[in-house]
This record gives C-alpha cells, structure tokens and sequence, in this order.
C-alpha cells in the first residue's frame, strides 16, 4: 500500500516536472526565435558599433540625445534604446565584458532620466517595445545584470491597454506584453498577449482589416501601407516568435493575412515604389514610398524583412512574395510576374487597376469614409487627396520625394480651386466625406469608379473607366462660386525627358497655355483629350522643402523639374465638363489613332458612359433611373447605379452592376437588343457586403 501511495506521489511530481519544463521549453523557443529574428534583421557594423561605445559617456548617456525632449515626432530619447538594442545584439554575437558594462549603465540611465514624449505612441508603445527586444535579447545572451534593474524595466513596460486598442495599435501594445511575457517567463500574460496579438486577424467594421480586404486606421480612413503595413510587420513577427509552439498562429487567420499581403498591399507597389494614396499621412515623410530602402523608425517597415518573415511562415504558397521580393530588389523589372487585375474596395473608396506595364489607382471619399489625415505636425496640405487623387505608374518611381515640391491643390486626378498658395488643412485625424453616390463596379479585371463630389465650394461627377490600354476619365457638372479658377489636373509627376503636342508645336515655354489640343506625350504616357479643352502645361522647376509639409523634417530647399498638366475651367463655372483619355505605355509613334475604339456615349449630369469597341465593352454611370441607347443595344434602370457590360454585339451580353451609394436592397434593369426583351430584378448585397459588384445571370 505505501509503496503504491509512493508510486502515485512520484508519478504527480515527475507530471508536474514535465508540465513546467514543457512550460519552460516554450518560452525558450519563443525567446530563440525572437532573438533570432532581430539577430538576423539588424545590420550594425564593428566600426558602427565602435563609435557608439567611444561616445557613450560613463553614466551610460550620449550627448547627441536630447533627453529631455517631448517632441511629438522624431523624437530623439527613443535613439538611445536603440543603441543599448544594438549592444544587445552584438554580445549574441560575440561576449564582450566592456559591452555589458555599457548595457547596464545605459538602461541605468534611461530608469533616472525616465523620458516621456507628448505623443502618447512613444510612451506607450515604441518605448516599451524597445525595451523588451533588449530584455529577450539579454536573457537569450544569459547577460547578469541587477534583478532590481530588470525588474523596473519590466514594471516600466506596462503600458497601454490592448483591450482598449484597435487595428495596429492593439497590435503593437500586444507585442510589447508578448516581450514581457517572455522576459518574466508569465504564462499567464503570454496568454493574454497572444491572444490580442492575433485578434485583429479577422474583418472588422471599424478599424482594421476589412471586408473587401482594404485596411482602416483612426476611423474608416485607407491605410494599406502605414498602419497597415506596421499591421503585416507585427503580425508576422508575432506569428515568427510564436512557431512550432502551442501558440501558434491557426491557419484560418493565416490565410486571410496572407490574402491582404498578396492580393491587395503588394498589388499597390509598382516595382519597389509604392501608390502613394496608401501612406495616409506618411505620404509627407521622406522615402516612404520607396519599400526597398525605407528606413524603419517606428512608422516605416523595411519590406523587404516582411516578405522574408512571410514566406518563412507560409513557403508553400508564397509565388507573389517572391515575386515582389525580385520587383522590389530590383532583380527583375517592374512588369515581373504582374497579371491584369482591378479591385474595387467597396468599404474603403480605393480603386486598384493593374496592368503588365502600368498601374493606375484612384483614391476618393464618401459619407461613409474618411479624407486622409492631417496630424502631429505631418500631411499640412493633404486634404484633398481623396478628391479623386490618381496614381499613374509605369517605372514606380514618378512621384518618388515629389512631395514638398507639389502643388497641392493640383494632386493628379483632383478638381480643385486654383489657390495662390498652397492650403493648409485645418481639420486633424480624417475629416468625413460628404456625399454618398461615391463606388466602382469590377469584374476583378476591368470596371469603373465614381465620385460624386461636393467639397470646398467644388462640386463635380467625376468617372474613371478602366480598360487595358485605356483610362477614360470624365467629369460632368462642375460648378462653384469660388473666386479662384476651377482646374482638373490630369497630372504632376518628375519631369522625365521631353513633352509632345498634338497639333501644336513642342514646348517653347515652361508653362504654355493651350487651346484645344488633341494630346499630349511624355513619359511615354499619353493625354488623349476628348472635347474642346483649355489646358495648360509646364515643365517648370518647383521648390519646397519637407518641413514645408511636414514639421518634423528638415528644412533645406529642395528643386527639381516637374512635368505638371491641368486642365482650366475658369471662375465661378456652371456645369462645365471635361473628357480625357490617359494611354499609360504608349509610344510618340501611336499617339495619334490611340483612341479610334473609344465612343463616349454620354458625359451629363443623368448618365456618364464609355464604350470600348475593341473590347466589345460598354461602362455606365446612371446617376438617375433612365435608359441609355447605344446601337442595337438599349439599358433601362429603375436606381442610381453602375454598370459593365461585355460581348455588347452578342446576343447574351454579360453584365455587372453594383450601387455606389451602399443605400439600396435590388434593382430592376431592362435589356432590349436584336428584338428580344429581359427584365431582371436584381437583389443586391448587404451588411459588409454593401457596394459589391455583382454579376447578373
């Protein structure tokens, strides 16, 4: 009996022994890989790393930080964590007694000083995020510092309540107790931090990842790069610390990541540049959109290090990343691996059109969504870059650090009043769209996008309609009382070698006023006008600087030549309009029967509408029940809607439709064509569905 009662005692304890070491392993593993990652992801030379350690003073200081600094940006205490984090990753590398030395009186020294920043992202998240990387990386190095030390850093990094957060936010305070986690060896704790961590891997109908697999930070306002992007970053690492342990990350929400990593961020970068309707407010920083050179610094990623993690964790279906990977090192030109493609996010009032050679991608707002955000000092002229904002890339790098030098109320796409000097935004974090008539219609390889615009004393129907070689971009109703002359600015980008014109001759002057030209090429882009047109062009050099635009930059004055193209439609208009077609790739020698297949069937205030004969193609804007004629074929809707149809010569054409305005339940069409008659009563997608094209059988 004794000897049994033993037995069971000895069994207990050698279970126990084994439910703790197994305890034990995991947070070895998950501090191994997080040591591993950072090891791998840091680049700091021995001479680097030599002339921090002779500037370093010896209560663990450097006199080039301003430690007393609140600055809401750039701000220069966070330089001193990574300096100790770059230390921390060295004695894993190599033990160095005088660097241990220099560890433990430079986080001595961080605990006396304690610096804070006005802007509560660097207290509550960057800060405690760089001192659990030092924290793993001391333990993964078996480093013998003060317990006391470590004990206040770990009771400095509770910060931040992920349960309060959404989107990235929720991300990165989750990262910060999976660190603490790991440094306290809490299992409790890493419980809760994986489980916040992963959270925000699902569609949301507030911030974060949405149904259409477009990305919402501060408010539905777009941010597929910035927040979204820091979104990939952490979700990756957290997904990386966490592999071939019970926490890992499930395949479901791998999946989706996945899907908004290749299908929707990566389908906006054009080579190693990305569309810079995507960086939010980021869009005034330097380099941002360049994701191969980008330096990390809390907001930028290096994405380079993302798609490695990515395709770590998931190696078998990783044929975009690696894709992108060779576009973006620029091991293989910018038409690499690049299919036909157009999305419309229906949650987000951002248009993706992608071709082999070219990408074209419109931005605009609704009642439902927001502008892109003015804040902390950055984005000072942005407002009105959700009026219609194009991005029209070929090679990537057309607006690369254009920025400071832009004429802000001429974005390429936008209507605008024609300002002296540039406006600033007065409304901070996202100001809300104003009408709803705002959407696209897709077939995931073709469709059209609508902006029914009211802002700023400006109101205008604008339609971009996508096809292969053609964007026909029209605009109806334009009026305003404004003293300021009304433009449409077809684009501003770098001037990159000459401009033509159409029946004129070329350039005499920087900026010359034309009347009614047929077309206009540069960069092998052409500008195809459609009706009688008053434009004006310019090869001018422009000048700024980034903090002009952003006031945590510098101000050194920065020029350069830009190839700058609008169209005038004077003082105080009355339902003016415009019609052009952009051929993106096209050579001089074709530009002058570069649109013989386009018709436009009608540009008013009732309906908007191309046909692409080429393409057996027709896209329609009704704004207003109504029918449309167009040769044998004649369409009748009972709502405001969008519509595609393909094989218009055919007896059964195929045909799309969608409601930009999320308002309505059906719709009732009318086909008449060869003598044969269809009516259809369309019932139309609901709850997070609103906006959706929809195919009609």
């Amino acid at each position: 009996m004794r000897k049994k009662f033993f037995c069971s005692i000895l069994f207990i304890i050698l279970l126990q022994f084994q439910v703790v070491s197994a305890q034990q392993d995991e947070f070895d593993i998950v501090r191994k890989n997080i040591s591993n990652h950072l090891i791998q992801i840091t680049k700091v030379t021995s001479d680097d790393l030599l002339k921090l350690q002779q500037s370093q003073k010896s209560d663990g200081s450097w006199s080039d930080i301003d430690y007393g600094s609140s600055a809401i940006t750039l701000w220069q205490p966070i330089t001193h964590l990574q300096r100790i984090k770059n230390y921390s990753i060295a004695i894993n590398k190599e033990p160095n007694d005088k660097l241990n030395e220099q560890i433990i009186a430079g986080l001595q020294y961080w605990l006396k000083t304690a610096p804070k920043s006005k802007n509560w992202w660097y207290n509550d998240i960057a800060t405690p995020l760089a001192i659990g990387e030092i924290l793993v990386l001391l333990d993964e190095a078996n480093l013998v510092y003060p317990k006391e030390c470590k004990d206040a850093l770990l009771e400095s990094m509770k910060r931040g309540d992920p349960y309060k957060e959404k989107g990235a936010n929720k991300l990165d305070i989750a990262m910060h107790y999976l660190y603490r986690a790991c440094a306290s060896k809490d299992e409790k704790l890493m419980d809760l931090a994986v489980n916040q961590l992963f959270a925000p891997i699902e569609f949301s109908t507030l911030e974060g990842l949405q149904n259409d697999y477009s990305y919402f930070q501060h408010g539905k306002q777009l941010y597929l790069a910035g927040y979204g992007v820091v979104f990939l970053m952490g979700e990756y690492k957290a997904a990386s610390a966490v592999k071939n342990t019970k926490f890992a990350l499930s395949n479901e929400k791998l999946k989706l990541l996945h899907t908004y990593l290749t299908q929707t961020f990566l389908r906006a970068i054009r080579g190693r540049y990305s569309d810079f309707n995507i960086e939010g407010r980021s869009i005034s920083r330097p380099d941002i959109l360049d994701k191969k050179n980008a330096i990390p610094d809390g907001y930028a990623e290096n994405m380079l290090q993302i798609l490695a993690i990515a395709k770590s964790i998931n190696p078998f279906d990783a044929v975009e990343i690696e894709n992108a990977i060779k576009r973006i090192k620029e091991d293989r030109p910018a038409s690499f691996g690049i299919e036909s493609f157009h999305k419309q996010f229906y949650c987000a009032d951002y248009t993706l059109h992608q071709r082999k050679n070219y990408a074209f991608n419109v931005r605009t707002v609704s009642s439902r969504t927001k502008r892109t955000e003015t804040g902390n000092g950055e984005n000072l002229f942005g407002q009105f870059l959700a009026d219609g904002a194009t991005n029209i890339q070929r090679t990537g790098n057309e607006y690369f650090n254009i920025m400071p030098l832009w004429e802000w109320d001429k974005i390429p796409g936008i209507t605008s009043r024609d300002y002296p000097n540039n406006l600033p935004a007065i409304i901070e974090w996202g100001e809300n769209g104003s009408t709803d008539f705002v959407g696209g219609i897709s077939d995931e390889k073709y469709g059209c996008t609508v902006y029914d615009m009211n802002y700023n004393d400006v109101r205008a129907k604008k339609t971009w309609f996508f096809f292969d070689k053609e964007i026909v971009c029209l605009g109806t109703g334009i009026n305003s009382n404004s003293e300021e002359n009304i433009t449409t600015t077809l684009n501003q980008c770098w001037l990159k070698g000459e401009v033509k014109i159409g029946n004129h001759p070329s350039l005499v002057a920087e900026t010359e006023k034309l009347e009614n030209p047929s077309w206009i090429w540069h960069d092998r882009i052409g500008y195809y006008f459609l009706q009688q047109t008053k434009a004006t062009v310019s090869t001018n050099a422009q000048k700024g600087s980034w903090k002009y635009i952003n006031k945590g930059y510098s101000d050194a004055d920065i020029e350069g030549k830009v190839f700058k193209l609008f169209i005038d439609h004077g003082a105080k208009p009355i339902n003016k309009s415009y019609a052009y077609c952009v051929l993106p790739d096209i050579s001089l020698k074709k530009m002058n029967k570069s649109v013989d297949n386009i018709d436009i069937v009608a540009n008013n205030n009732e309906v908007q509408a191309v046909a692409n004969n080429g393409l057996k193609m027709m896209q329609i804007c009704f704004y207003k029940p109504q029918a449309l004629i167009y040769k044998q074929l004649k369409i009748t809707v009972d709502q405001p809607s969008l519509m595609l149809i393909k094989n218009i010569n055919e007896n059964q054409p195929e045909i799309w439709i969608s409601d930009p305005s999320q308002k309505l339940s059906e719709i009732t069409i009318l086909v008449e064509m060869n003598n044969k008659t269809i009516s259809k009563k369309i019932r139309l997608p609901d709850n997070e569905n609103k906006g959706q094209s929809v195919k009609i059988n």
